[in-house]
């Protein structure tokens, strides 16, 4: 059985998402970048996946644009524990916390379609498993080598 919960500690969250992103190198193999989640996941909204144990085996955050946008930030799920629906409950339980505080849109980065990464590809699949739909590749954001695809979803709940 795995429970999401909201983490309010800042070191509790930059520990889970150190632990969590270093074994992903397939998504998370840069050094910078990982440093650079660990200590900006602080005072953003965060919900863990924990097992009965309370071992947390996947994590996701939030960054607040503005009073109608929210980006999934950052998110991180150990490889055993893939395909079996945690990144969906993750999902649907930042979803909650944003229409209960009246965002209308939802958004990811991730790396772009135009990249041949094939952890990438099952990434963006998810995405869009869950309702995000492409909305632009931009290569200033990341780079050229490193295509930035925005995936946009509308959660505005009084249509």
């Amino acid at each position: 059985m795995v429970n999401i919960i909201q983490i309010h500690d800042d070191k509790e969250k930059s520990n889970i998402t150190r632990r969590i992103l270093e074994n992903l190198p397939e998504w998370f193999g840069d050094k910078e970048s990982l440093e650079k989640y660990v200590n900006t996941v602080k005072g953003k909204p965060f919900y863990a996946a924990v097992e009965e144990n309370k071992n947390s085996i996947g994590f996701l955050s939030l960054k607040l644009h503005n009073k109608y946008t929210a980006d999934l930030y950052v998110t991180g799920i150990l490889k055993k524990y893939h395909r079996q629906g945690i990144g969906k409950l993750l999902v649907q339980r930042a979803e909650s916390y944003l229409m209960k505080n009246k965002y209308k849109f939802f958004m990811v980065k991730t790396l772009g379609e135009s990249s041949s990464d094939e952890s990438y590809a099952k990434t963006r699949k998810f995405y869009f498993s869950q309702g995000f739909y492409p909305m632009e590749e931009i290569k200033e954001i990341w780079g050229e080598k490193n295509p930035c695809l925005i995936m946009v979803k509308n959660i505005e709940n009084d249509y």
